[in-house]
């Protein structure tokens, strides 16, 4: 009789999305934040009475059972709440939190997550350590592709009340997957900027929900302790030498903050349908977060195709290209501010419209960087060129200006590691650093 009432128990099931796989997480740092929007205030959502997690410990079949009807009566609020209705079920599998763990540490690793973070080690905004993932919190996990929801059965250390919404927000996640396709909608994002716009869309989408699910009002909503609780559920740590550094740890949390307030001003603007719309013309750039009237306007702010060529014939033999990547505001902002003030940082940000990042490496050795970006205007772009020639002298100590060489543009730099230059056409502003003063040279010249 226990084994049909769980087959029964699954039959009733929807489909069940603890989170998807992000690929990165610090625990919180107190840094200063760019220029975010004030939260809307929207009207009450009107909730079910909270569902009873189970209070005592259950084995083996029972605990799945437990689980499966404290899933069903979570699942009915989420609709409620979200505004969408379970197109399939998904598959649950039942682990304990030592498998789970084991589980989440093979998929993680399996992501190459080192590769991923090589556009912010070649800028200089991340060290370049070795990453050693560790998965610190086992809840559940919804794994793309497989279409299957991984559930721990017995989590320990966790707050009964923060369970129940941990998984609300996995539920969440699963109506969002089967109405919007979530793996499709982070392969159309082919730029580390872009890719980190859709996980802000999605992970904004899961903070929202959470907030009205817990809260039942956005305007008293407690997004620090949201935010903990989540993140700490979602992701694993990288080891010290990256999880203490700060730029790291406001880029993890990027999705999830300034998503948050980005999904919030769609949802003041038209409600679940607006954030629904978000999915068919995702954000394509982390400016459009950062400014959601942008995004909102009638004809979006959408970033521009920055060209830079192919530089092998210049650079010679023994070059290899490396990373090719657009950074996007949020990347550029928090560059600037590892050097500046926060407010002249994140003003010399404001006005991007795209960039091209672009590194080539010789025999593993030395490597050249060449940076092209464009802006609003000409008075932003030179703006953005004030900031970068305040940044240099500080940032690559020691230096010693030196002439352009053979009347090429812009302001020249000698440092311990080579030479950088800095120079503006109209709206376009170039950065390009190199280990000798002749590649620099060949490469300016070649440059649009």
């Amino acid at each position: 009789m226990m084994i049909v009432a769980v087959i029964a128990v699954f039959a009733a099931l929807s489909g069940f999305i603890i989170t998807s796989l992000q690929q990165q997480g610090p625990t919180p740092g107190a840094t200063v934040l760019p220029p975010t929007s004030v939260l809307p205030t929207v009207p009450p959502v009107t909730l079910l009475p909270s569902p009873v997690p189970p209070t005592e410990p259950a084995e083996g079949i029972q605990s799945h059972v437990q689980a499966a009807r404290l899933l069903d009566q979570i699942g009915r609020q989420v609709e409620t709440v979200r505004d969408l209705a379970p197109r399939a079920e998904v598959p649950l599998n039942f682990l304990s939190e030592r498998e789970m763990t084991a589980f989440l540490q093979r998929l993680y690793g399996e992501g190459d997550p080192e590769a991923r973070l090589q556009p912010y080690v070649a800028l200089g905004l991340l060290p370049d350590v070795a990453v050693s993932i560790k998965v610190e919190r086992a809840v559940g996990a919804y794994v793309f592709g497989e279409e299957q929801l991984y559930v721990v059965t017995d989590p320990a250390d966790i707050d009964a009340d923060d369970r129940v919404l941990l998984l609300a927000r996995a539920y969440g996640r699963a109506l969002q997957d089967q109405h919007f396709d979530l793996e499709a909608a982070q392969a159309r994002a082919r730029t580390s900027d872009a890719r980190l716009a859709v996980a802000a869309l999605v992970e904004g989408d899961g903070m929202v929900l959470a907030a009205l699910y817990r809260y039942q009002d956005l305007s008293v909503a407690d997004w620090a302790s949201l935010e903990g609780l989540v993140i700490g559920s979602d992701l694993p740590r990288y080891g010290e030498d990256l999880d203490t550094t700060a730029e790291w740890m406001r880029l993890q949390r990027f999705p999830y903050r300034e998503g948050r307030v980005f999904v919030a001003e769609l949802f003041a603007a038209g409600g679940w349908e607006a954030v629904n719309r978000a999915y068919a013309g995702l954000p394509r750039s982390t400016e459009q977060v950062l400014h959601p009237e942008r995004y909102l306007a009638k004809e979006p702010d959408t970033p521009s195709d920055v060209f830079v060529p192919d530089l092998g014939a210049t650079l010679g033999k023994g070059w290899a290209p490396g990373v090719r990547d657009t950074l996007g505001e949020f990347i550029t902002g928090l560059y600037l501010e590892q050097t500046l003030t926060a407010q002249m940082a994140w003003q010399a940000a404001d006005g991007w419209d795209g960039d091209t990042f672009v590194t080539w490496e010789h025999e593993g050795e030395d490597r050249l960087r060449v940076w092209r970006t464009i802006w609003d205007s000409t008075a932003e772009a030179a703006e953005f060129e004030q900031a970068l020639t305040t940044l240099i002298p500080q940032r690559y100590l020691p230096t010693q200006p030196i002439e352009p060489p053979g009347g090429l543009p812009g302001r020249w730099w000698e440092t311990d590691s080579g030479v950088v230059c800095v120079y503006r056409v109209a709206r376009y502003v170039t950065f390009v650093s190199g280990p000798d003063l002749d590649t620099l040279a060949d490469v300016v010249g070649a440059l649009p």
